[in-house]
């Protein structure tokens, strides 16, 4: 069987009311080679909408997938993906006209892109469109610094439409981590992938029921924006930040930042961390959490020192894992490890000792995914 030119993800939960619609947006496409991969974590009737929609089509697949977040659901769904290109479509969302595969494919085909991204077109909850709204025209050298201006918070959409061979990094920066799919990172530095930016093909509905509305939606947005800042700011710095931050936010996307090839002061990291957390809350939320991360940033940086002894049963989450985490401390079950570290950065610390390479990975990923920013040396 040939492989199909684009797959397609679709995470869905409880979207029995717009699912069918948005199918029928990809079934609509003028190019009719694609595969579309259903990954359902439904409590309502969702599942069968979805399962009745893939007996009469053998392009859609379904998959049942019960684990917390859309990040774990796409994460898990990658591993179905036959195309030579691949995006997302949420179970609520619709793709814009019938032309746009057919463009998006031309756009690639034959050429070095690692993807497209666009304007995004917005809609409401009747599926009338009610404008848009603006990406960057390009990504640049400057786009990571300008993430560190804007709190974390996106200047393209995370609706990627990308080349297979750009999975790997997609997986690692949005899938994993909860960061914007199209920041490159190593060791020492931070770039962007090759995106050439097109006309718009994906509509996004706003409605009450918006995921990202919900109290569980607004502290995933966070934590990976805190992620975003930090691991950005481990690489680049920013001179004159207040002043910097003024101009971008009258300038807005058009901002070209001046930053240094260097870690940020750790004056700047604090300024940045508490800047995004005072960006997303009016008022912080008030949980274990945000406590132990605020009482680290006013400490830092601090020449304390902790150890940390993990437990096989101890369970290290990843930034896909920001809903489980957050379903757990609102039910006063986080893992004692994780209660552990929290308790210890509301005093702050700087230095992290482990016994081993595998609990210093564990601990790396732990502090990674709590967004603390410290120095883990093996004993």
């Amino acid at each position: 069987m040939p492989k199909p030119e684009v797959s397609v993800l679709m995470p869905t939960y409880n979207d029995a009311k717009y699912i069918g619609s948005s199918v029928k947006s990809l079934q609509n496409q003028s190019l009719q080679d694609w595969e579309l991969i259903v990954i359902d974590g439904s409590t309502d009737e969702t599942p069968e909408i979805a399962k009745r929609l893939a007996e009469n089509d053998s392009r859609i697949k379904y998959l049942r997938e019960q684990r917390s977040g859309q990040l774990n659901a796409l994460t898990y769904g990658t591993q179905f993906v036959q195309g030579n290109y691949i995006t997302i479509l949420h179970s609520d969302d619709e793709l814009s006209d019938v032309m746009a595969f057919d463009r998006n494919v031309a756009a690639l085909k034959g050429s070095s892109y690692d993807g497209l991204f666009s304007d995004l077109v917005m809609m409401n909850a009747e599926g009338e469109v009610t404008g848009r709204t603006r990406a960057v025209q390009a990504l640049s050298t400057f786009s990571p610094a300008l993430l560190l201006l804007r709190a974390g918070s996106n200047i393209i959409p995370d609706f990627f439409f990308i080349t297979k061979k750009t999975l790997g990094n997609v997986l690692s920066s949005y899938m994993t981590w909860n960061m914007p799919y199209w920041l490159r990172f190593d060791e020492k530095s931070v770039g962007t992938l090759e995106l050439k930016k097109t006309e718009p093909w994906y509509k996004y509905r706003v409605y009450s029921e918006n995921y990202i509305r919900s109290e569980v939606g607004k502290f995933e947005t966070a934590n990976g924006c805190l992620r975003t800042v930090l691991e950005i700011s481990q690489r680049i710095d920013l001179p004159f930040l207040k002043l910097q931050r003024l101009l971008t936010r009258t300038l807005k996307t058009r901002a070209r930042p001046l930053f240094k090839h260097k870690p940020s002061s750790p004056k700047h990291t604090q300024e940045m961390m508490k800047y995004v957390i005072s960006s997303y809350f009016k008022r912080t939320p008030r949980n274990v959490y945000f406590e132990g991360l605020l009482g680290f940033y006013s400490n830092f940086p601090s020449n304390r020192s902790i150890e940390l002894h993990f437990e096989e049963k101890d369970e290290i989450f990843l930034g896909k894992d920001a809903r489980l985490f957050f379903s757990l401390m609102e039910k006063k079950r986080l893992p004692v490890i994780c209660k552990h570290v929290l308790k210890e950065a509301a005093l702050g610390f700087g230095n992290v000792f482990v016994n081993g390479e595998k609990d210093y990975a564990r601990a790396r990923d732990l502090l990674k995914f709590l967004n603390l920013y410290a120095k883990i040396q093996i004993k």
